[in-house]
């Protein structure tokens, strides 16, 4: 089997490949433009992806390829329906990274909650050692405990935050599609109104894109903390990047984007600074433990491909 990794970088340098080597020959690139995709393609058995968009026109023209194996959960970058129709298979890794993302997001929430930036930076800078005084309490911070955390989309990563945010002694409510007895379910307009702090754990498809825009920041509370784990097309970019600027919401952390990275014309571009904004580059899926597990995974898949059995298809 002729397997080729396009875009080896976006995965890290230190995630294993043993795997992929014992079953077949591997063809690495660091990074593949979209028109070195569809050429690197055209000799492909078998895709290894992260971030690189499959179009129609590569996979019609990659002539040999039969399996694509995307090192995410998500995989709204593969034109999933052309690649059904042209007889390719496409295997994603699900649950691989419920640990690394739900790690992210509570430090994230935690960090803006207390703070922690501009008390860190207060120290960094040297002010408190010329203050003389021993301690610093503005800006005020508040404790979790009799908060609610809403949780928008309550699998896998969500349910792992509530547990934390339980343990910290919040009111935890979810927003899900199909509701639950685990968990208190609200609508999303009324999680929007009584959350103090939001986490966005779903999907992203037609019903989800644009789901935090400005009609819903106008229900949050003034000082809510808003995180967006899930994908960068969830919340409307321009209306949160509006809100932060006007002092509409307390706090924003974000770990994805529509565009990534985002450029100097994206919204997010002129509030990167602001002490209530922690922006990370993509980075909340990818703990080593997590890297390590996903590409474990990407071989049972393709061992199961080459078995002819249906491990983690989403093209059926």
């Amino acid at each position: 089997m002729k397997i080729v990794l396009l875009d080896r970088a976006s995965i890290g340098e230190d995630t294993p490949l043993d795997i992929l080597y014992n079953i077949g020959e591997v063809t690495v690139y660091d990074h593949s433009t979209p028109s070195e995709a569809v050429e690197r393609a055209k000799t492909a058995e078998i895709l290894v992806i992260n971030k690189v968009k499959i179009t129609r026109e590569l996979l019609l023209k990659a002539k040999s390829l039969k399996l694509i194996c995307i090192f995410a959960t998500g995989y709204d970058n593969i034109d999933v329906a052309s690649a059904k129709e042209l007889g390719v298979a496409v295997c994603n890794v699900p649950g691989y990274s419920t640990e690394s993302v739900a790690l992210f997001t509570v430090a994230t929430a935690l960090s803006l909650c207390a703070h922690l930036t501009e008390y860190s930076d207060y120290v960094r800078s040297g002010e408190y050692t010329d203050s003389g005084v021993p301690n610093k309490l503005t800006p005020v911070y508040h404790e979790i405990g009799g908060k609610t955390w809403g949780i928008v989309g309550y699998g896998n990563i969500g349910k792992a935050v509530g547990r934390v945010a339980s343990a910290l002694g919040a009111r935890v409510v979810a927003c899900k599609r199909t509701p639950t007895d685990e968990v208190e379910c609200l609508d999303i307009d009324t999680l929007c109104q009584q959350s103090d702090i939001i986490t966005i754990h779903c999907p992203l498809n037609e019903d989800t894109r644009a789901l935090i825009n400005s009609d819903r920041i106008s229900l949050m509370k003034s000082d809510v903390i808003l995180v967006n784990e899930a994908r960068g097309a969830v919340v409307d970019e321009k209306a949160v990047a509006e809100a932060i600027a006007e002092g509409k919401i307390g706090g924003f952390g974000c770990d994805v984007y529509s565009t990534e990275p985002f450029g100097k014309e994206h919204p997010f571009y002129n509030i990167k600074e602001r002490k209530n904004v922690i922006f990370t580059p993509h980075a909340a899926w990818g703990s080593y433990e997590s890297r390590k597990r996903c590409i474990e995974i990407i071989g049972q898949n393709i061992n199961s491909y080459i078995e002819g059995k249906m491990l983690n298809r989403v093209d059926k």
